[in-house]
């Protein structure tokens, strides 16, 4: 008997066995529990028989049965606070109602006293608003970004770690990052005015949240954008223009007329040292790259500049084989510039770094001098520029 049985349950369990090694679809979760239900009467069919031809053998032995305990271990997770539902929920109250909830947390930044405590936005609009910010930015989606701890120096080394050929048997010799300088970023606080304009008693949390965050990622980006090209360093990160360490060799002055001739540009894209050139981009205003660039011819008439458009409707300028980004309102044209405006940027872009922990704050509170309520939202950032030996500025000549 046993044995009839445990050859049944081993046929069956290579049929299971072809199941899974074959292409059509099962349904693994019920081959499973089978398999398991036949491993478990197996071991049971081969217990019973050893006991049987002992009690035969005249040697059975006394069985005990003992009843265990399982103790349940509760699985352990790690809850974000900030993604809650009832956190989302209270905090759209805060920016719809000014409705204080304990479920909200409030905290103050690094610059500010009790008066500007802002409620921690929800983790949901906080991802929604750093997508949103790669999205939108030209220039912010291609610097470096960190997270270090404000006032702390950063070694900027000016070498990098060479490879040399060595013998069978030999050690390469141990080198030593060379370290020119440091840089250290500041608390400087950049707010939004967050329009809230939603009727309050029907608006749906998925619409708020989509609302409030391109509101807040869309204003960022344009100031975090003319900060890197052209911040004051006073109460904003130090721009690119505004940086003073770079060589003077790269800082180069041209007439408007020699602005829009092949051979300036030539002679400007040379002035990129080599190893900084893969990733370089032309920083310039719109209006002179449609006047004086697009249309531009080389010496045997063929256009050195480029438009293209991607699958998804993108436009792509290039000029010289660089990537070119036009902008309006952070350098100024060449036809309105004054002698010694910088009016175009060579660099590579992810040599500029932005400082910020991401934790933006909002704020509502009730104006008395206008009689009207404010909402705010507040991120505290700086930026340098990391490594100034890869960018040429490009001044008018007067």
């Amino acid at each position: 008997m046993f044995e009839k049985r445990l050859a049944e349950i081993k046929a069956r369990k290579l049929e299971i066995r072809k199941l899974l090694e074959g292409t059509e679809p099962v349904d693994m979760d019920k081959l499973e529990e089978e398999l398991r239900a036949l491993e478990t009467e197996e071991q049971e069919i081969e217990r019973r028989r050893q006991m049987a031809q002992r009690i035969q053998a005249g040697q059975a032995p006394e069985v005990r049965t003992v009843a265990s305990l399982k103790v349940e271990v509760p699985e352990k997770r790690v809850v974000d606070k900030y993604d809650t539902v009832e956190y989302r929920q209270a905090f759209m109250d805060y920016v719809l109602r000014g409705a204080k909830s304990d479920v909200l947390e409030f905290r103050a930044d690094q610059t500010t006293g009790v008066g500007d405590i802002g409620a921690v936005i929800p983790t949901t609009i906080l991802n929604r608003i750093v997508e949103k910010m790669r999205e939108y930015g030209q220039i912010w989606n291609r610097v470096t970004q960190t997270g270090v701890q404000g006032g702390v120096q950063i070694p900027v080394s000016s070498a990098k770690p060479r490879a040399t050929w060595v013998a069978a048997g030999q050690m390469a010799e141990k080198q030593k990052k060379e370290v020119s300088g440091t840089i250290m970023f500041g608390y400087h606080k950049l707010q939004v005015r967050v329009g809230v304009e939603l009727v309050a008693g029907t608006v749906a949390l998925p619409v708020f949240e989509a609302t409030v965050s391109d509101n807040i990622a869309e204003a960022m980006v344009v100031a975090l954008d003319e900060a890197i090209i052209s911040g004051s360093g006073s109460g904003e990160p130090l721009g690119i223009v505004n940086h003073t360490n770079i060589p003077a060799a790269q800082v180069v002055e041209v007439t408007k007329d020699e602005f829009g001739k092949y051979k300036t540009w030539a002679s400007l894209m040379g002035k990129v040292p080599r190893r900084y050139r893969s990733g370089a981009a032309l920083i310039m205003n719109d209006a002179d790259w449609n006047t004086y660039i697009v249309g531009m011819v080389d010496n045997n008439g063929q256009p050195v500049a480029r438009t293209t458009y991607g699958l998804d409707g993108t436009i792509q300028e290039r000029f010289l084989g660089r990537e070119v980004i036009p902008v309006e309102e952070y350098l100024p044209s060449v036809d309105v510039a004054q002698a010694g405006d910088v009016v175009a940027i060579l660099v590579r872009l992810r040599d500029y770094m932005v400082n910020s922990n991401m934790a933006i704050t909002y704020r509502r509170y009730f104006d008395e001098n206008t009689d009207e309520w404010i909402s705010k939202a507040t991120m505290i950032a700086d930026g340098k520029l990391a490594d100034p030996n890869g960018v040429v500025l490009i001044k008018l000549k007067g």
